[in-house]
């Protein structure tokens, strides 16, 4: 299925962020401690359809995991590129342009999906993204000519 709504933005309060951080030493909670910093910094909060919040949040804390892997666990690096990506994300607008653009499906359709599951009791909806490499039959013809 896909979203058809994107959520509301809004920003977790720096004393809830504060409240998130864990105590260990760990990368995850250094940069965790470092998110207040990152939203404020990037004036965004939003990242593939997760909202940031609290290391209560497990969409966050993969969010997060995600780019201290990329950055083999180093946390300036992983701030510095999510703070770019937020900043990116702030201008480009892309969930907007996803729901402005027209897509081959011949070409991109089963490659990937969206769920959303329903409102809960403290998060307005929880987003997940799929993407389904496998499904690429030709990766020239898939990803060769990006005007298409």
């Amino acid at each position: 299925t896909e979203a058809s709504e994107a959520p509301a933005e809004t920003q977790p309060t720096p004393e809830v962020l504060e409240k998130s951080s864990a105590s260990d030493d760990t990368p995850l909670s250094k940069l965790f401690a470092e998110l207040p910093a990152i939203i404020k910094d990037a004036d965004h909060n939003e990242i593939w359809g997760v909202e940031l919040s609290d290391a209560a949040h497990v969409p966050t804390s993969i969010v997060l995991e995600k780019f201290l892997r990329a950055n083999t666990k180093d946390v300036p690096k992983a701030k510095a590129q999510l703070i770019e990506a937020l900043k990116w994300r702030k201008k480009v607008d892309p969930r907007n342009l996803l729901a402005e653009t027209e897509f081959n499906t011949t070409k991109f359709g089963g490659l990937g999906y969206v769920t959303v599951y329903p409102k809960t009791e403290e998060y307005a909806k929880e987003i997940v993204t799929w993407n389904i490499y496998g499904a690429v039959k030709d990766n020239k013809e898939t990803f060769g000519n990006v005007e298409e």
